[in-house]
C-alpha cells in the first residue's frame, strides 16, 4: 500500500511539473506575440476616414480602393450589434474584406456592442489596426483597453453625446484615440455639434498627441469648426461614396487653409485609431 501511494504521489508530481512547463511555454508564447502593435500612425494630422457602412457592398473592393487612391488614409468600420446600438451593421468578414482590398490603409473599427472585450480577438484577426469601444458597454473599460493593445491593435474610446470628458479622463492616458460622436449612434435625431466641439477642445487640451475623431454626419460645412477645435480624423459616409470626384471631396473636407490646422499639434510616432460609422439610411441615421 505504501509503495502504491508513493508511486501515485510521484505520478501526480510529474503531471504538475509537465503542466507548469506547458503553462510557462504558453505564457511565454503569448507574451511574445501580443506586445508589438501592427501600425504606427505618426503625428496628429488631418485625415478623412470613409465609413465603410456607406459603401456599395456589391462593389466593396473597388469602392474602398478608390477611397485610398483619393487620399483617405483610414477606413472606418462601425460594428453595431442591435443591442447596445439599436441597429445591426456588419461583422468581422467585412473588415477582413476591407483589409484585403486596402492592405496599406489603416482599418479603424468601432465596436458598438455590449461586452466589447469578447469581440476584440475576432476583429484583430480580421485585420483591424485600431479598435475603439464605448466605455459604458463594459464593466472594466481599462481591461478592455489592455486587451486591445495586447492583440497588437491601437485602442480607442468613444464618447456619445451623453458621455462627459470627465467620465473618460482616467482612460485618456491609456488609449491612442478618442471618438467624439455628433449623434447618438443608431438613432435619428439632432446633431450635438456645439457639445462635440467643446469635448474636442477639452480632449485636445488634455492630450495634445491624441488622435481625435469626429463622427456623425461630418460634412464640408462642419469640418472647419471641428478642425479648429482640435479634431484630426473626420469620419464621412455618403459624402465620399456618392462622389464621382472623391479626391475633391477629401480636399474640401480637410482643405489646406492654415486656420483649419492651428490647434492640431504634432506627436512623434503616436499609434492610434479613429472614428465610427453607421447604418444604411443617409438622413435618418447620419452617424456614418
Amino acid at each position: 500500500m505504501a509503495y502504491s501511494k508513493t508511486k501515485t504521489h510521484m505520478f501526480v508530481g510529474a503531471l504538475l511539473v509537465v503542466g507548469a512547463a506547458a503553462l510557462s511555454a504558453t505564457t511565454t508564447k503569448q507574451s511574445a506575440t501580443t506586445t508589438k502593435q501592427r501600425v504606427t500612425l505618426g503625428r496628429v494630422r488631418a485625415i478623412v476616414a470613409p465609413s465603410v457602412a456607406k459603401a456599395n457592398f456589391l462593389a466593396l473592393g473597388s469602392e474602398l480602393e478608390a477611397c485610398a487612391a483619393a487620399g483617405c488614409e483610414w477606413l472606418h468600420c462601425s460594428v453595431q450589434d442591435g443591442v447596445f446600438v439599436p441597429k445591426v451593421s456588419f461583422g468581422a468578414p467585412v473588415v477582413a474584406a476591407a483589409r484585403k482590398a486596402c492592405p496599406d490603409t489603416v482599418i479603424d473599427v468601432k465596436l458598438g456592442c455590449i461586452d466589447p472585450e469578447n469581440r476584440v480577438a475576432e476583429f484583430a484577426a480580421a485585420g483591424a489596426d485600431a479598435i475603439s469601444f464605448h466605455p459604458e458597454a463594459t464593466k472594466q473599460p481599462a481591461a478592455v483597453v489592455q486587451r486591445i493593445r495586447d492583440a497588437g491593435v491601437a485602442p480607442g474610446i468613444v464618447l456619445n453625446p451623453g458621455t462627459a470628458v470627465a467620465a473618460v479622463e482616467p482612460l485618456l492616458g491609456l488609449v491612442d484615440l478618442a471618438v467624439v460622436m455628433l449623434v447618438s449612434p443608431g438613432y435619428a435625431g439632432p446633431k450635438y455639434t456645439e457639445l462635440a466641439v467643446e469635448k474636442v477642445k477639452a480632449l485636445r487640451a488634455l492630450r495634445p498627441d491624441l488622435h481625435i475623431s469626429v463622427d456623425g454626419g461630418v460634412n464640408a460645412k462642419l469640418a472647419p469648426e471641428l478642425l479648429r477645435a482640435g479634431a484630426n480624423v473626420l469620419v464621412a459616409g455618403g459624402a465620399i461614396f456618392k462622389a464621382d470626384d472623391k479626391k475633391a471631396v477629401v480636399a474640401d473636407l480637410i482643405g489646406n487653409a492654415p486656420h483649419k490646422f492651428q490647434n492640431i499639434q504634432a506627436a512623434d510616432n503616436n499609434s492610434g485609431p479613429g472614428g465610427a460609422a453607421s447604418p444604411f439610411e443617409d438622413d435618418a441615421c447620419p452617424d456614418a
